[in-house]
């Protein structure tokens, strides 16, 4: 293997940095195609719903297991692209605009 300067701690890093990224990319698609299903079948509302309420229990659970871990985040970031929180949510959820309503798409930490 040439010695390119880099450790393999260094080369690990990149590595997840890549997976961080191609699931931040999956996460944003699963993202836009559920809504799409909320906003097109019958009952979607109704769907939507549990859907959220589905989502927090997952949250709180991850909380506990691990508060700061990259899940939480991406929870709380589609909660609130479902409109699912409140503005004055615990932990700080609160709504946030959606690219729909005229911000650019971001990652699952959004």
């Amino acid at each position: 293997m040439p010695d390119d300067g880099e450790t393999p701690q260094a080369r690990e890093r990149e590595a997840r940095g890549l997976e961080v990224q191609k699931l931040e990319l999956l996460t944003g698609l699963y993202e836009v195609a559920i809504g799409r299903l909320f906003e097109t079948v019958p009952g979607g509302d109704e769907a939507k719903r549990r859907f959220a309420a589905d989502v927090r229990q997952l949250l709180e659970v991850t909380r506990e297991r691990q508060p700061d871990g990259p899940a939480v985040q991406t929870y709380e970031a589609l909660l609130r692209r479902l409109g699912a929180a409140p503005p004055d949510a615990a932990g700080g959820l609160g709504v946030v605009p959606t690219p729909e309503q005229g911000l650019p798409p971001s990652g699952s930490g959004a």
